[in-house]
């Protein structure tokens, strides 16, 4: 049965100010601050989402389906992942504070993380054998692994520049040796 418009209401200010407050203020930001700041009783809150994890997938759902998106129609599949780490980048600035709580979201969240994310990787992956533009010899759980230094990155100033040269190194190590040279894949 479809919400009634103040129900709708209720869930959209919840999930902007859960958005807004778990990115301000960490995972840990208790349920009824987001609730006083949606203007909505704690029941409210827990009618429309059961648990705090509940409220974590829906509010980054959107996002996190967007890291799912790879655009493989301009360039080669290197330039695809170069464009995908820096969404990738720009996700995990703002959500470090949640990159434990949102990539162990249980099962049949909408979506799962760390699938998505597979999922994207995979796809530019089999491109870049396709186009000879990206080595064969890595697989998107190998290059996920080494995407997990962001979330280990030390808060800062010089957070953004050091997240940049760990995308860089991590596409000049997965460009294969012809695309480096200019010369077509054997």
């Amino acid at each position: 049965m479809p919400l009634r418009a103040d129900a709708r209401a209720n869930r959209a200010a919840l999930l902007t100010s859960a958005a807004r407050l778990f990115t301000d203020q960490g995972p840990d930001v208790a349920l009824d601050a987001i609730a006083r700041d949606a203007g909505v009783s704690i029941a409210t809150l827990y009618r429309h989402f059961p648990s705090r994890e509940a409220l974590i997938a829906e509010a980054y759902g959107a996002e996190i389906a967007a890291l799912g998106e790879v655009d493989l129609a301009e360039g080669t599949a290197a330039d695809a992942l170069t464009r995908w780490l820096a969404r990738f980048v720009e996700y995990a600035r703002t959500k470090r504070a949640l990159g434990d709580l949102v990539h162990a979201l249980p099962e049949g969240s909408s979506p799962p993380a760390r699938e998505v994310i597979v999922d994207a990787l995979e796809r530019i992956l089999a491109a870049g054998a396709r186009d000879g533009s990206l080595t064969t010899d890595q697989d998107a759980q190998d290059v996920l692994a080494l995407l997990a230094g962001l979330w280990t990155l030390p808060d800062g100033p010089e957070w953004p520049a050091r997240a940049g040269r760990l995308a860089r190194f991590v596409v000049a190590g997965l460009k294969s040796s012809d695309s480096l040279t200019g010369q077509p894949p054997l």
